[in-house]
């Protein structure tokens, strides 16, 4: 080996190992770059309804409600900003997902959401958490008990670059926190009852090609595989019981939107299967998962 060479392998050997780093990181960090990039997509490109005080009254409540059961029940990380990541990822799904033309919706629907994490419980020890996902719980009960309250779920359009902006960036924190298989599983099973239905509907192939191609690139439904259904905290542990879960939610969100006509499938799915994720776990015996340098409180 010439002494040229030798000098670029002792130098690339110094050079600091990014990726090894980039594992040590919560997960958390890649979805608040993910989820602030598409609140910031949306309210420059898409001129979201929302103002900058629901925003700010949002993160307000949202890590307020946070610090003040982090503190009452004495966690360990209190004081440290790992202790926080969930309220901040819970003020961009809020954020995203809640229209309002009233101020107070948006930090009342923050307090509850984090207030779920800490009152719907189950387990014992080490193997105890929550079973609300806190941004759909907050969704659902602004779409079922909040007067001056929308969701708009669909806002994005459904460009094809945008759409795949989503997937790459989901692909990475849903491999990053191991949950691919249920965001696959998830997509593959809503996809599929879309395309049946057009099929079963008997649509041309190329009016039911572009209807399917319309529905698979939608933002909301690529957010919801991503970044709600696959939240490892809120869906049972073991990989087997993680797939029929999804594919539960898929088809129970199949029924309600296009055979009971009501709107919002997905959010209505995912709460009402939530509690049934204790019964997955009890049967199918895995491990918490725990974000890194978090304790299992969540």
């Amino acid at each position: 080996m010439n002494t040229f060479s030798l000098n670029h392998t002792v130098a690339f050997a110094k050079m600091p190992r990014i990726p090894n780093f980039l594992k040590l990181l919560d997960a958390r960090y890649f979805q608040l770059v993910f989820l602030i990039s598409l609140l910031l997509f949306g309210a420059l490109a898409r001129d979201f309804s929302l103002t900058g005080w629901q925003v700010l009254f949002t993160l307000a409540s949202a890590v307020g409600t946070q610090a003040l059961w982090q503190f009452a029940l004495k966690l360990p990380n209190r004081h440290r900003l790992q202790g926080y990541l969930s309220a901040l990822v819970t003020t961009c799904g809020i954020s995203i997902l809640v229209r309002s033309d009233v101020t107070w919706v948006h930090p009342v629907l923050a307090c509850l959401a984090i207030s779920s994490k800490f009152a719907f419980r189950f387990g014992h020890g080490e193997s105890r958490g929550h079973i609300l996902n806190p941004a759909n719980f907050a969704a659902f009960s602004a779409m079922m008990f909040m007067p001056h309250a929308w969701l708009s779920p669909g806002q994005w359009g459904q460009e094809t670059l945008a759409a795949m902006w989503m997937l790459a960036l989901g692909v990475s924190v849903t491999g990053k926190v191991k949950r691919w298989d249920v965001s696959l599983t998830f997509l593959a099973v809503w996809l599929g009852l879309l395309g049946a239905r057009l099929l079963w509907l008997d649509y041309a192939p190329e009016l039911a090609a572009a209807m399917w191609i319309h529905q698979a690139l939608n933002g909301a439904t690529l957010l919801f595989a991503f970044f709600m259904i696959s939240d490892p905290m809120t869906t049972p542990q073991h990989a087997v019981a993680r797939m029929a879960y999804a594919t539960c939610v898929a088809v129970t969100a199949f029924v309600w939107q296009y055979a009971l006509f009501k709107p919002q499938g997905l959010i209505v799915a995912l709460f009402a299967w939530s509690f049934t994720v204790p019964l997955w776990n009890w049967n199918f015996h895995e491990k918490r998962f725990i974000w890194y340098g978090v304790s299992h409180s969540g």
